[in-house]
């Protein structure tokens, strides 16, 4: 141990902690970690589970990665910073953990296929910025299956890489099978409409679409009362009720906070839909009530989200909608026309 006392690895530690971080620091060492693996560290205790998830200690460079992989390197640092890795000034110093470099050589399989390198690019940005919420709440799972009361910081270390260990050749197959499942889904609402055949590609023009924000009433007042952990558990049961009621042609679009938004090309379905969130949250004992706006009108899809006229003004008359109601604009009333299914009220200006 003294290799590691003289790298300052226990200082400042009251003894009992101390004591406990030396039995952690000698099992490390003797699993192979060196010296300044775990001083870089921010958490020696999950060294173990960072290697079973491809780091190995080593280190390479942008130019490096480029090469292996046939990416140009200004190509290769635009997807980089899309996947959320840092930008790294001198593309030759070793900075990147070597496995950080397989994204890229999916990346480069995509482009040889003829995929657009700038969609592409919004493809890796999308999915990183989805991936990222998802280990959040995945390490937080991880922690909860093997922390327990009066746990030592070497039980944490080896329960955390024997699980992870375990799962991550589980994550893989469970992320493309969600993926193709959402892709099949999107395409039962796509249309290819005549200017993009006769172009020979998709035209990035507005689509008629109708847009809708639900959100629950009383959230904001609601948080000076409760602590953050019981909002975060309301806010995630809003979005389990509206991933439930958004079937196709509906698309469920994102949580905002204490909100949820849909988009569908057919206004009715969209209706249909938020009716049906707004019944199932006043079954739900936990969820407050909703409100509800809809509008319809052109929007243009960008990176899995939607901008436009109907989606800021959904978002606007939601807030101005009535405790369990569905505010409706006039073109989206217009749109929906004489279904039988709903009664009307006239709102006012």
């Amino acid at each position: 141990m003294t290799d590691a006392e003289l790298s300052g690895l226990l200082d400042g530690l009251a003894p009992a902690a101390r004591a406990e971080r030396a039995e952690l620091l000698e099992w490390l060492l003797g699993q192979g970690f060196t010296v300044a693996e775990i001083r870089a560290s921010f958490s020696p205790m999950l060294l173990p589970a960072r290697r079973a998830l491809g780091d190995d200690g080593s280190q390479v460079s942008a130019r490096e990665i480029s090469e292996q992989t046939g990416l140009e390197l200004e190509q290769l640092i635009r997807f980089q910073r899309a996947a959320g890795l840092p930008q790294v000034e001198d593309p030759d110093v070793a900075f990147f953990v070597r496995s950080d470099g397989d994204t890229a050589v999916h990346i480069k399989r995509f482009l040889d296929l003829g995929f657009d390198p700038d969609l592409m690019l919004a493809v890796v940005r999308v999915l990183a910025q989805g991936l990222a919420n998802a280990s959040e709440v995945m390490s937080v799972a991880a922690l909860a299956a093997v922390l327990r009361p009066g746990a030592s910081e070497l039980d944490t270390a080896r329960g955390t890489g024997a699980l992870v260990s375990a799962a991550a050749p589980l994550l893989g197959p469970m992320i493309e099978d969600l993926l193709l499942l959402q892709l099949r889904r999107t395409l039962e609402t796509e249309a290819v409409n005549a200017g993009e055949r006769a172009a020979g590609a998709p035209v990035p023009e507005a689509r008629m679409i109708g847009a809708s924000f639900a959100d629950l009433v009383g959230f904001t007042a609601l948080g000076e009362e409760v602590p953050p952990e019981q909002l975060e558990q309301l806010a995630n049961r809003l979005a389990e009720v509206a991933h439930d009621v958004a079937q196709p042609p509906v698309r469920f679009i994102k949580t905002i906070g204490d909100a949820v938004m849909f988009v569908s090309a057919d206004a009715a379905a969209l209706l249909d839909a938020v009716l049906a969130l707004i019944e199932a949250a006043e079954a739900d004992e936990l969820l407050p009530r909703l409100r509800v706006g809809v509008a319809y009108g052109p929007a243009v899809s960008r990176a899995g989200d939607w901008f436009g006229r109907p989606v800021n003004l959904a978002s606007r008359i939601t807030s101005v909608a009535r405790p369990g109601a569905v505010l409706v604009s006039g073109p989206a009333r217009g749109q929906i026309g004489d279904d039988s299914r709903f009664s009307w009220s006239a709102a006012g200006a």
